[in-house]
């Protein structure tokens, strides 16, 4: 079976923890490719390192999550030789499976970009204040996101990606 990637290559992800308990936590992982079509957004089922209190039950969601095993094949299928985006790419990264990540061609990071081009357009920045998603979006006239949602969240990296090249 022959891997198909976007144009560029580039694939922008998210990932969001979404319920943990004593025994488990599911977390959920969305990947979209250049065109904006959401490649995958599965919620993932994984041991629990340690007890966690407080948060959803995995009990409540509304899907049942997919098992780790299963997941990690298809992630490595989609970030096969792809340069993967993520806002924080150090973080977000580390949560993929390792097969996923070695697999890529490399890894941008939508926040480092971001700072580089607003300090050379003059876009003021507070060093004193954190700078989540949502702030780079508004900064350049886009809008927020309105949901939590990690296939939402892929999709507005993209959209910052892709504003960002045309500012450069």
């Amino acid at each position: 079976m022959s891997h198909q990637v976007s144009a560029s290559e580039h694939v922008y992800f998210a990932v969001r923890s979404v319920a943990a308990d004593g025994r488990q936590h599911v977390m959920q992982y969305a990947f979209v490719d250049d065109r904006g079509n959401v490649a995958l957004s599965a919620f993932v089922r994984s041991s629990s390192p340690a007890t966690l209190f407080g948060g959803a039950a995995s009990e409540d969601l509304s899907t049942e999550p997919m098992d780790e095993a299963t997941f990690a094949v298809l992630a490595a299928r989609i970030c096969r030789g792809a340069t993967l985006v993520a806002f924080h790419r150090v973080l977000q990264s580390g949560l993929l499976p390792a097969a996923a990540a070695t697999g890529a061609s490399g890894g941008e990071c939508a926040w480092r970009r971001f700072q580089t081009v607003a300090r050379r357009k003059g876009i003021r920045l507070s060093r004193h204040e954190p700078l989540a998603l949502n702030d780079c979006l508004l900064k350049l006239g886009m809008a927020p996101l309105e949901s939590d949602d990690a296939a939402v969240r892929a999709l507005a990296i993209r959209r910052l990606w892709r504003k960002l090249d045309n500012i450069e």
